[in-house]
């Protein structure tokens, strides 16, 4: 029988097993560029996007990571009218990629965000100004007139950079361990030497998927062996496990506390086993929360210096780290931009504690448009020009699109995501919701605590807290508590010896 359409549209890259047929287990994978691509392409996503992803029904079943899946769900349900502006709820359920021109013609991009497109108001008087009009890279934001900005302007050929294909060479072969440790194939003497009996083992050849590659993310965020779970087992067995009950960076001063911003917050924690219930936070803790949704994953490796222990992403990264740029990497441009992934442009927050940065807008700034004898609107860096395709207008500068004005991003004060001024109750897997004496009601309901069990208590929190927040949202229902636990612990002590 012939094959359906749609079956011979689906990309596959081939990638060789050896198996340990006695312990059921897999040695080692053998892969091209494509599948490595792939790997290194999780580093790339967004925890948002990887929120959604693995909440998605596939052969693996759908999982939630650490509270970072109720963070998601919490964003979601909350109503749009308590963010700064319609988009910013987009931005965190549909984060942007900041390595997208890399991952959008990879043979497994699993990246489903829609790809980024450029926008200008739908009054063209606006961009006529001596002062320059507004571009958009989000669709119905308010322009400043008040109109919305839907007129879809697409980049002249060759202005934006999105030819790229991947991060690895061409004809570079990797060995890819059952725990996502990766190196080149260079050392297969000393793999072949620690293999014992290779009389136990088999080769085995499979066709590996979008839908693969999505399982594999699945796994490799809870596993220690996600080749062996995603290709003999079939299943997800290793959640969690390696959960810390207490963090410790040890943060270099000068990275702690940059700038010497905090933010306070009022935690609900039980006395009988000193847990936090739930916190009292006013935006700026929201936003803190919030902005984690639009980290890339190799950014907080990077911030957590690879010791996120999330599954195998710790060795994904650390072998990426190890790689020859020059001989299994495009660039080094490109191990540098994947060693300390960035934000998305305008994803940074205005007072982000964390140490994390956005994208330089060099590449993306002073555009103008004109309209095409087809009558397509084209974004160039031409200025001042008439031709037969029409006027070429005054500059275009980004929309700030976290602000309700339509502030530009110089301009902006704000650079948040909840609307101010307002009360949040944030339970210790990190569903936040509009602050309600009901709501602690119903949650000590369900919790079957007593209000006598609880007692009130000022943290305030710098950068290393915060990273231990990070972190333990990654790999913890019980995040505040497990991030907090020492500073809890001493209040405790304090205490007593009053």
């Amino acid at each position: 029988m012939a094959a359906s359409a749609t079956e011979e549209q689906v990309e596959v890259v081939t990638l060789r097993l050896v198996i340990d047929e006695a312990k059921n287990k897999v040695v080692f994978a053998h892969a091209g560029k494509d599948f490595v691509d792939a790997l290194l392409s999780f580093l790339t996503l967004p925890l948002g996007t990887i929120a959604r992803l693995v909440a998605n029904e596939s052969n693996i079943e759908k999982c939630s990571i650490g509270s970072l899946s109720s963070l998601y769900e919490s964003v979601a349900n909350l109503e749009a009218k308590h963010f700064l502006t319609e988009t910013c709820k987009e931005m965190l359920l549909q984060p942007r990629n900041s390595m997208e021109s890399y991952c959008q013609n990879l043979k497994l991009n699993i990246d489903d965000t829609e790809k980024m497109k450029y926008f200008i108001c739908e009054k063209r008087e606006c961009s006529r100004t001596e002062s320059g009009g507004l571009l958009s890279t989000y669709r119905n934001t308010r322009c400043t007139c008040g109109k919305l900005m839907n007129r879809e302007i697409s980049p002249e050929k060759g202005l934006i950079r999105n030819n790229n294909e991947g991060f690895c060479q061409e004809l570079a072969t990797f060995i890819v361990f059952d725990d996502l440790k990766v190196m080149s194939d260079n050392f297969q003497g000393s793999v072949i030497l620690g293999i014992g009996d290779v009389n136990a083992t088999k080769e085995v050849t499979i066709n590996v998927t979008k839908s693969v590659i999505v399982d594999l993310l699945k796994c490799s965020l809870f596993s220690r062996t996600p080749l062996t779970d995603l290709f003999l087992r079939k299943k997800l067995l290793h959640r969690n496990s390696q959960l810390r009950t207490e963090f410790d960076f040890n943060i270099g001063e000068p990275e702690v506390n940059v700038g010497g911003q905090t933010i306070k917050v009022k935690a609900m924690v039980t006395k009988s086993n000193s847990k936090i219930l739930y916190v009292l936070a006013e935006e700026d803790f929201v936003d803190f929360l919030f902005s984690f949704l639009t980290f890339p994953l190799g950014g907080v490796e990077q911030m957590l210096k690879g010791n996120s222990c999330l599954g195998s992403i710790d060795n994904l990264y650390k072998s990426m780290v190890d790689l020859d740029c020059y001989r299994y990497l495009k660039s080094p441009e490109v191990k540098d931009k994947l060693v300390n992934c960035l934000l998305a442009h305008q994803f940074k927050l205005k007072k982000q504690i964390l140490p994390i940065d956005e994208v330089l807008t060099s590449d993306f700034s002073c555009y103008s448009y004109y309209l095409s004898n087809n009558y397509t609107f084209y974004l160039t860096k031409l200025r001042g020009y008439s031709g037969q395709y029409g006027s070429v207008y005054a500059p275009l500068s980004y929309l700030e699109l976290q602000s309700s004005t339509g502030d530009t991003y110089d301009s902006c004060g704000g650079r948040g995501f909840a609307k101010s001024p307002s009360l949040y109750m944030v339970t210790d897997d990190l569903v936040v919701t509009l602050n309600s004496p009901i709501s602690a009601i119903s949650l000590l309901k369900e919790s079957r605590i007593s209000p006598s069990d609880l007692e009130e208590r000022d943290i305030s929190i710098d950068q290393k807290e915060a990273l231990n927040i990070l972190n333990a949202s990654l790999i913890s229902s019980s995040a505040l508590t497990n991030a907090l636990s020492q500073y809890i612990k001493h209040i405790k002590v304090e205490n007593i010896s009053h």
